[in-house]
């Protein structure tokens, strides 16, 4: 059953493809160019075979003239010699000659307007597959667009907001680092050690100054 169902969506996608390709209009555009491609070749082929048959129809009017003219001789030399028989069978077979070569003369004028009119036929399909080639470009050039602007249309907006919110985020975690490093650069700053080294001495000398004090009154009093 397995492969019967694959078998059957194999089926499906393809025929699914051909309507597809059927809906697209340059290849519906593409499809008609090769039609009258092969209008074309066989409007060449069927020139060709009348050209041939032109020929060959000549040539059987040429052949069969000069069995004309020998029948003639034929019959002219019989009266001369007065066989009579022998004239009249070289006369009916010309007649009869005379009667296939009108029927030739008939067959070579259909030919030659067969001809004529293949070669119109012919030359109308090449312009008009110069005419479609030309409009093919262009209906490509305009599906293209199309499709471009199709696309543009169907792409969604991307949201910024989310980034722009994050890279705020972001600055602000490099700004709350930037100012701990300050402050704990400034914590550990040799200048503060020396501060209170001042601050500490003026206090020793503060307080050396009044037990100078204290001791003159002393001594004075």
């Amino acid at each position: 059953m397995g492969i019967f169902r694959r078998m059957k969506e194999i089926v499906a996608a393809d025929v699914h493809r051909m309507l597809d390709k059927c809906e697209d209009p340059v290849s519906m555009a593409q499809l008609y160019l090769r039609q009258i491609e092969e209008q074309i070749e066989k409007s060449n082929e069927a020139l060709t075979g009348q050209l041939v048959a032109e020929q060959e129809t000549i040539l059987l009017i040429e052949h069969t003239s000069q069995i004309v003219a020998k029948r003639m001789r034929q019959a002219e030399l019989a009266v001369d010699r007065e066989e009579e028989r022998i004239a009249e069978i070289a006369l009916a077979d010309k007649l009869q000659l005379e009667l296939l070569i009108q029927g030739y003369g008939r067959n070579l004028d259909a030919i030659r307007n067969h001809i004529g009119t293949l070669k119109q036929e012919i030359i109308r399909l090449k312009e008009l597959h110069r005419d479609l080639q030309g409009r093919l470009y262009f209906l490509i050039s305009r599906a293209k667009a199309a499709r471009a602007i199709k696309s543009a249309a169907s792409f969604p907006a991307y949201r910024t907001d989310k980034v722009i919110r994050g890279f705020e985020r972001l600055e602000e975690n490099v700004r709350q680092l930037e100012a701990g490093a300050s402050a704990k650069q400034w914590a550990a700053s040799p200048y503060d050690n020396e501060l209170d080294r001042i601050d500490r001495n003026e206090e020793i000398q503060a307080e050396l100054t009044r037990l100078k004090a204290a001791r003159i009154a002393k001594q004075t009093g």
